[in-house]
């Protein structure tokens, strides 16, 4: 019963995300990258770089957005094998996302916000893994 209320926290934490980074990409890069996006005039010959950047995150925005629907459905539905597949596919995209994190924070390209990332990927990840091992199904 309380793999539905983190369900839904994911959904909640997913779609947050997913609609910042689809409206607000580059504010939201700015706020964890030491150096933030470069501009079109410090790319010179390469200025359609940012606009790369931003498309890239929206396309990574709207899997957000798609990952709280599938948690939102996944959270109604009764404990049966394809939720508890369900889960652990969210477990392994969110193990995934911390080690990409932890590997931008030791390499020196996020700054000190970018732990808050590495934490929350942490936490899905630990709980997903963790309901998918204890959950019984119907």
């Amino acid at each position: 019963m309380i793999s539905k209320w983190f369900l839904l926290v994911k959904a909640v934490i997913s779609i947050v995300t997913g609609f910042f980074m689809l409206f607000f990409a580059r504010t939201f890069l700015n706020w964890f990258l030491k150096t933030g996006i470069p501009t079109a005039d410090q790319l010179g010959p390469m200025s359609g770089l940012g606009d790369l950047i931003r498309l890239g995150f929206g396309y990574f925005g709207a899997m957000l957005v798609g990952v709280a629907i599938i948690c939102y459905f996944a959270s109604s539905a009764t404990a049966s094998v394809l939720r508890k597949k369900v889960v652990l596919s969210l477990a392994i995209g969110d193990t995934i996302g911390l080690i990409l994190a932890l590997i931008a924070q030791f390499s020196g390209k996020f700054n000190g916000l970018g732990w808050i990332l590495v934490l929350l990927w942490l936490v899905l990840a630990f709980f997903l893994f963790y309901f998918f091992f204890t959950e019984k199904t119907d």
